[in-house]
């Protein structure tokens, strides 16, 4: 399908450089929102060599490791609109453990500096739609809602099995983000979404034994889905109209959701604890 005239803001990683791609194709104007200025203008360089006629793609610094550099992008946005947010960046096993914030990193960067970025752009522009790109792990999350104080403490032990976890929590958060996000703005079409197993640097802190490598590396290609591939239901979410705000998509079309992101008091408590730690926090 064919856009124009829309304006597309996605946080960037491998996964969103591709989405921004498929995006220019379809002539939508492109923001990558992105740390590193050099990986973001080779992209922006291969996407105007191949579709020279799309309309505008550039490039927005945010580090989302820091909540006041995340305000800091929407300060200085000058767009005249921005139609639609893609919150898609994520890390996972961090060798910095503690945010600028003082925060467990993976929660800080893979959430809550994208509820404070969806806040702050909600303010700013009249989005259409927001979508957070989450994970099929989502499912190996663990949120209390009676200890949420537990998901910004950085554990004491941190080993493989511990990022997995965290990024796992961290993209549940998203998903009940987006479901709270439906009721707080039934005007903005809020969802989530997981593009599968894709191959990109997101894992690039964790350093599997070399025997797993060497299955891996016989394995996964026959598996994993090339960044094009992932990608592809984020231009879905983005393009059709009348999907169902506060659901969650995956292979282009809506997927149930397991009782661990189901649950109405965690998602509540948790939208309400991260307006509390954005007070405190960023203010």
């Amino acid at each position: 399908k064919q856009w124009y005239q829309r304006r597309v803001a996605i946080t960037a990683g491998g996964l969103g450089a591709a989405a921004a791609r498929e995006l220019a194709r379809r002539n939508a104007n492109v923001i990558i929102a992105c740390r590193t200025l050099d990986k973001s203008m080779a992209v922006i360089k291969e996407v105007r060599a191949e579709f020279p006629e799309s309309p505008e793609i550039k490039y927005g610094h945010l580090d989302l490791s820091s909540l006041a550099k995340t305000k800091e992008f929407v300060d200085e946005l000058t767009v005249d609109k921005v139609d639609i947010l893609i919150n898609n960046a994520a890390l996972w096993g961090s060798p910095v453990p503690e945010s600028v914030d003082g925060l467990e990193q993976t929660f800080a960067t893979n959430y809550l500096a994208h509820f404070y970025l969806t806040n702050l752009m909600i303010q700013k522009y009249s989005l259409q739609k927001v979508i957070n790109v989450s994970s099929g792990l989502y499912t190996r999350g663990k949120i209390d809602p009676y200890d949420l104080e537990k998901l910004i403490k950085v554990p004491e032990v941190l080993d493989k099995d511990m990022y997995r976890s965290l990024y796992s929590t961290s993209k549940l958060a998203q998903i009940y983000h987006s479901k709270e996000l439906a009721i707080k703005h039934p005007e903005i079409q809020s969802l989530s979404l997981h593009p599968g197993l894709c191959y990109t640097s997101l894992a690039r802190y964790v350093k599997p034994q070399s025997f797993i490598l060497s299955i891996l590396g016989r394995v996964l290609p026959l598996i994993i889905r090339t960044p094009a591939e992932g990608a592809q239901t984020h231009v879905y979410c983005c393009v059709e109209d009348g999907l169902e705000s506060g659901q969650y998509y995956g292979d282009c079309k809506k997927n149930a959701l397991e009782d661990v992101a189901c649950n109405s008091n965690i998602q509540k408590k948790l939208w309400e604890f991260s307006e509390d730690l954005i007070l405190q926090k960023a203010s």
